[in-house]
Order: C-alpha cells, then sequence, then structure tokens
C-alpha cells in the first residue's frame, strides 16, 4: 500500500510518498524566488557563448539560466548535415526574447538549466509542441506499440512530438485525444501570455505537488492526504481528473501530520551518515560537491558461514538498502560504492543484478557502471532537484554532522509549525530554546519573528541551547512567569 502525504499548512510545503508505512522519497518546497522545475519564462537572451554552443538567459531571478544549442527548437528543425556545421550564433542573438522551461533547479552557483524545447505533461501523454519525434513509454507491451505509434503519428503535427506514457497501453482514444487538446490549449494560453508581457517573466508555475504527483500515482496508491485546506481543494480536483480518480482526505487532528505518521523522525534520520542495516553492518555515506562516496562496513556482522558468503551476504544487504536510501535522501550525480571486496565475478553479478532490480523502483534516470578495476562500485543518478541534505543544511567551519549543520531557514519554517500547535492555546508566549547560529540569524532578522508572532498571535522569547540539532520549548504561559523561570535558571 502506497500513500503520498501533503504537508501544506504554513510556509515551508512537504510532499512524501509513503509505502507500508515507510518514507520512501520526500520533497520540501520552500517559499523562493528560485525557478522551480517546469516553470515556463519569457526570457531574454543575455551572452551568446560560441566556445560552448550555449547562451545565458536572463528570466527575472538574481541567476541567469543556461541554455545549450541541443535545446532549441531552431536546432532540431535542421537535419543531421546542418546541425554539424551551424554555430549557435547563426540560431540566436543577444537581446532576442525566448520561450524557455526550467529542467534543472539551481545548485550551488550554477543556474539553471534551461530548455526552449518546452513540453506539458498530462497523465497520459506529454506533449512536444516543439519536438518532432514520438516515443512510447517501455513499459508498454510490444503487441499494443505499433497501434500508439499510428495514433500519434496520424494526429501530430509537423514539429510536434510526444511522449505516449504507461497509462495508454490499453489505448483509450477517447481519452488520449481529449488530453492532447486540453495540452494544446496551454501551450496557446502560454504563448498569449508571451504575446503580451516583456521579458523577462514568469508565465506558468505549476502547483508544488505536481511534478511529483505526476510522478508518483499509480495504481498503488491507496489514498492522498493533505493537512491544509485550500491545497486540499487543489489536489482533489487535480486527482478527479485521471479516469481513475485518487482519493483525497483532509487531515485535521490537533498532531502535526508529519509527526503523526513518522516522517518528521525519518527525515531526521536522512541528515546522519551513518545507516545501521539489519544485521549489524553499516552504510556511511560522505557527500561531496563532486560525487557521494558509500562506505560499506561489516560492522558486527561476522555470520556463521565461510567469510566469502559472509562478504557476499552483506554485500547483496547493502545494495538494497543504498538503492532505498539514494532515493530517500535525494542523492544524484556522481556515486561510488566501496562495496566489501569481492573476489569472485559471480558474487559481484549477483550484486549487480540487485542493483539493476532496484532501478524498477526509482523514477529518476539512474545509470549502473559496474565494478572498476580497483573493485569500486560507479553509478550515475539524474539530479531533478537539491538533496533533502541540500535543502535543510548548510556547509559549516566546524565538524559537525560531517562538515554540516542545519540551516538557519530550516529551524525557521520548524519554529512556524511549533507555534502553529500553539494558535489556540490560551498561551501569551513561548519560551524556546534554539541553537547558537539560528539564534544569531534572528538577531540579524529580527522582521523574521516578528512575523511568526503576529501571524500566531503568541510572543516568542527566544535563549541560546547547548545543542547544534535541536530546538526545544522551555516553557508556555504567561510573559512574566517565563521570565521568572529564565531569572531563576540563570542563577
Amino acid at each position: 500500500m502506497q500513500r503520498v502525504v501533503i504537508n501544506a499548512i504554513g510556509m515551508e510545503k512537504r510532499t512524501a510518498l509513503m509505502e507500508n508505512e515507510k518514507l520512501v522519497e520526500c520533497a520540501v518546497h520552500r517559499p523562493t524566488k528560485s525557478p522551480l522545475t517546469g516553470n515556463i519564462y519569457k526570457g531574454k537572451v543575455q551572452k551568446v557563448l560560441p566556445g560552448m554552443q550555449a547562451v545565458f538567459v536572463e528570466i527575472g531571478t538574481s541567476k541567469n539560466g543556461f541554455l545549450h544549442k541541443d535545446d532549441l527548437p531552431a536546432y532540431q528543425q535542421l537535419s543531421r548535415e546542418e546541425q554539424k556545421k551551424v554555430s549557435i550564433s547563426n540560431l540566436i542573438k543577444e537581446g532576442e526574447s525566448i520561450l524557455v522551461q526550467v529542467v534543472k533547479e539551481e545548485t550551488g552557483d550554477k543556474g539553471v538549466k534551461l530548455t526552449a524545447l518546452i513540453s506539458f505533461t498530462g497523465h497520459l501523454l506529454v506533449y512536444f509542441p516543439f519536438t518532432p519525434h514520438i516515443g512510447i513509454s517501455k513499459k508498454i507491451k510490444e503487441s499494443q506499440r505499433t497501434k500508439l505509434q499510428e495514433w500519434g503519428d496520424s494526429i501530430m503535427g509537423d514539429n510536434e512530438g510526444l511522449i505516449i506514457r504507461t497509462g495508454c497501453e490499453e489505448f483509450p482514444e477517447v481519452e488520449m485525444n481529449q488530453e492532447l487538446e486540453n495540452l494544446r490549449r496551454q501551450l496557446e494560453e502560454v504563448q498569449k501570455s508571451f504575446d503580451s508581457k516583456k521579458a523577462p517573466a514568469l508565465l506558468v508555475q505549476p502547483h508544488f505537488f505536481y511534478p511529483l504527483l505526476e510522478r508518483w500515482l499509480n495504481q498503488n496508491v491507496e489514498e492522498i492526504l493533505v493537512d491544509d485546506y485550500d491545497t486540499y481543494h487543489q489536489v482533489k480536483e487535480y486527482a478527479a481528473s485521471f479516469q481513475n480518480p485518487f482519493k483525497v482526505k483532509l487531515y485535521n487532528e490537533k498532531e502535526p501530520l508529519f509527526r503523526k505518521l513518522g516522517i518528521e523522525t525519518d527525515i531526521e534520520k536522512t541528515l546522519s551518515p551513518l545507516v545501521w542495516l539489519k544485521n549489524g553492518s553499516s552504510l556511511y555515506f560522505n557527500v561531496t560537491e563532486a560525487l557521494t562516496v558509500i562506505d560499506v562496513n561489516t560492522g558486527k556482522f561476522t555470520g556463521k558461514k565461510d567469510r566469502s558468503k559472509t562478504v557476499v551476504e552483506t554485500n547483496k544487504i547493502a545494495a538494497k538498502e543504498i538503492m532505498k536510501q539514494l532515493r530517500l535522501r535525494n542523492i544524484a550525480g556522481m556515486i561510488v560504492i566501496d562495496f566489501i571486496t569481492m573476489q569472485s565475478n559471480e558474487d559481484k553479478e549477483q550484486i549487480n543484478k540487485i542493483l539493476r532490480e532496484a532501478l524498477k523502483n526509482d523514477p529518476n534516470t539512474t545509470i549502473l557502471h559496474g565494478f572498476t578495476k580497483m573493485g569500486l562500485f560507479e553509478m550515475t543518478r539524474k539530479k531533478e532537484r537539491p538533496s533533502l541534505l541540500e535543502t535543510l543544511a548548510t556547509k559549516y567551519d566546524r565538524h559537525m554532522m560531517d562538515g554540516y549543520i542545519l540551516r538557519p531557514e530550516t529551524f525557521y519554517y520548524e519554529m512556524e509549525r511549533i507555534l502553529k500547535e500553539y494558535t489556540y492555546e490560551d498561551d501569551e508566549a513561548l519560551w524556546i530554546e534554539v541553537p547558537r547560529h539560528y539564534s544569531d540569524w534572528l538577531k540579524k532578522n529580527p522582521e523574521k519573528l516578528k512575523f511568526l508572532e503576529n501571524q500566531h498571535g503568541i510572543s516568542v522569547i527566544v535563549s541560546t541551547g547547548s545543542s547544534n540539532r535541536e530546538m526545544t520549548v522551555r516553557q508556555s504561559g504567561k510573559i512574566d512567569e517565563i521570565r521568572s523561570r529564565m531569572l531563576k535558571d540563570s542563577h
């Protein structure tokens, strides 16, 4: 049984996928001016880079986006021979307005990656108005592919393209035609907006939950649970557009939704580099900007069999858990796994097989490169959004959390959730003990705390604690009583 859980109360929105009551994947959406995957903009070309065959595009955010020649409709419409000879300077000019879509969000110092080959995603189809290609989901049986291909060929214009998704396997032609008509209508609305607005301008921004629900919703999802009334209605409207609508429930209990289901605890665990396995062995995640190295340790596990069997058994358990953790933590880029050394090629192939099998559960594009001569396993996983660690924590100059410390913003949104719990209590004030770096951040940004106090009608007294990880409510009640207790505790 799978369940989608949406925590939309407050400024920070969180979306989680659970399977058999365990967290599988989680995304955090914070108020930001940074462009999100799927956003469509009217951009302005700032600089053409012939050496890189790319351009920088201004889209109205702090960093310009990056657009490669391959992602231009004008390039895709050329013949193979013309593509080999043409320079980007002949396809696009500085100062020109261009319709672009975000395909990869900002990370570190890098701006977003853009494409001018925009797409509109439905439940059955993905429509590409400027890409003349028809693709069919690999999960669709061979016997069904020919008639789907023929349908696509008959309905597409010269420069249009489609991806026919898994839901089309039984060829629901009426629904497919209706959805294509709707996707073409979305394009018309975007083009009208493009013509009426001055660059740079945001034209389309999907709801925060939309890209994830498009990835996650399938016949195994039994319900979508939402804790915010407005978001509940938006999700319900979206879920009703499926052939078989998904059940959407509003959660309105006092205990916060993510805490009730244990998701808060699971998120906290993803910030630790150490993962214990059920047999006493462990994994250690060393995350750097360039790559992630995962070390497999036997730990307490010695086994009752000979050493080679013990090693293979440990590596099998580790391989399954690593694939779960990569998705849960949303680790992407280059990944190197240091399995316990195995001499036999047959043993290595067993590990390969487990990893390949696990890929079926991960919607992210992942390539397994295999074992190197040194016995390390190499793989790459496509990055679509920042990892949970990148979102919730930041590098620090002291050795905390293996070089990471929780961002002040992480504590700020957690503080908002705490105040939400006390909104209906008869308390005048809250005394909250916080880590020093968060306390310093609040002093530099006093308007942030004032905003929360005004929003929830409660005063917040902040003191600095010894932990760099935890924020604790020390007391609630009248301000005078709290100050008296603080004075007493200080002596």
